[in-house]
């Protein structure tokens, strides 16, 4: 608390040194360093400021200074619910301060993950499959029962699907933006997006107001992997951004382990590659957190997920139970299902659309399904 209170008066000055347009996380970082602390900056010369910037950044500031009064900009900047955090102040998240390129400040709407806990961020691909949501779902809701703090970057699929399972497990999720924590994007995850903030945080290094730009995603990524102990990725196709964050991850030092698919499968491929080059493979939440040193016990908290599945497996033994323990995560046709159960082609097509309208399974394609 006695830390909170001397950042205070600095609150302004390191609120204003952000704002400063063309200057980059690491001037400003270096400007403090120099400096002592974000009022020093702010009190500098300009021959001082000439001895660390190129001209350009030095007009800039000195056009700031000229225009803007700290305290005003701040007391405007601090009537909304965003709150702002430099590095340096004590809630500045440990885990980014480690990683080699952290941002010099972070915009937060809810709260921060807490450092004494243990993070790891799942990730994965945006049009993901049934499998992968499936996992995706099963292992983040692992997670959270475990305690772990599960971050992500709210995007379409395997991101959104793991925020919204920690949270329905009772667990706390934290997704890092790649615009400004008051924007929504994708605008479809807006009941996501109000709901982590009741159950976790936002977190962005950009200001209110940024719109989503594709160069400032793969930047976010390093935020994603910074916060977290363990990078978990269900699903990635061979280019994706997803494999930006793994490389991220690795250069920080964090654990990296995948999901396995089929050889076949565009959705696997980036995942396999990383098997190949060393990552580790998730076979179960319990085996992952064993190996990285992070195992917490799940006594207890297993009997609440097994609950949870006892009692799905029971409404789905309600009608349609033929048929339903032949379908998987992988599509398969009437023909396949109809080989491998032995039932007739019209009591095949009855349960499947029994267990469709229950939304326990989906017709993906033309005489394909897969369950839910």
């Amino acid at each position: 608390m006695e830390k909170e209170n001397q950042w205070k008066e600095q609150q302004p000055y390191a609120y204003w040194l952000q704002c400063v347009q063309g200057l980059g996380r690491k001037s400003r970082q270096e400007l403090t360093e120099y400096a002592g602390s974000p009022r020093a900056v702010y009190e500098m010369a300009e021959r001082e400021w000439r001895m660390l910037l190129p001209e350009k950044k030095v007009n800039a500031l000195k056009q700031w200074r000229k225009e803007v009064i700290p305290e005003l900009l701040y007391k405007e900047f601090a009537k909304g619910k965003i709150r702002f955090i430099p590095m340096g102040h004590p809630n500045y998240p440990k885990r980014l301060r480690q990683i080699s390129d952290p941002p010099y400040g972070i915009f937060v709407m809810g709260s921060l993950p807490e450092d004494e806990k243990m993070a790891v961020a799942v990730i994965g691909a945006r049009q993901c499959s049934e499998y992968g949501r499936y996992i995706a779902g099963q292992c983040a809701a692992q997670l959270a029962m475990a305690g772990a703090n599960v971050i992500s970057g709210m995007a379409r699929g395997i991101d959104g699907i793991a925020h919204g399972a920690a949270m329905r497990a009772g667990g706390n999720t934290f997704a890092v933006l790649g615009c400004g924590t008051d924007v929504c994007y994708p605008a479809e995850n807006r009941q996501l997006y109000e709901a982590i903030k009741q159950k976790g945080g936002i977190v962005s290094e950009y200001g209110p107001g940024t719109q989503p730009k594709a160069g400032l995603f793969p930047v976010r990524n390093r935020i994603i992997s910074g916060l977290a102990d363990i990078v978990l990725i269900v699903e990635a196709r061979e280019k994706s951004g997803t494999l930006i964050t793994a490389d991220l991850a690795l250069e920080q030092g964090k654990e990296v382990y995948v999901v396995p698919g089929r050889v076949t499968d565009s959705l696997s491929q980036g995942c396999n590659r990383l098997i190949a080059q060393g990552a580790g493979i998730m076979t179960s939440v319990d085996e992952m957190l064993r190996e990285t040193g992070l195992a917490m016990s799940l006594e207890g908290k297993r009997d609440r997920a097994s609950g949870i599945q006892k009692s799905k497996q029971k409404s789905e033994r309600k009608g349609g139970q033929g048929i339903a323990s032949y379908l998987d995560y992988y599509p398969k046709s009437i023909a396949c299902l109809q080989q491998e159960s032995g039932l007739e082609y019209r009591q095949i097509i009855l349960e499947l659309t029994e267990l469709c309208a229950r939304q326990q399974a989906i017709q993906v394609s033309v005489n394909q399904y897969v369950k839910t």
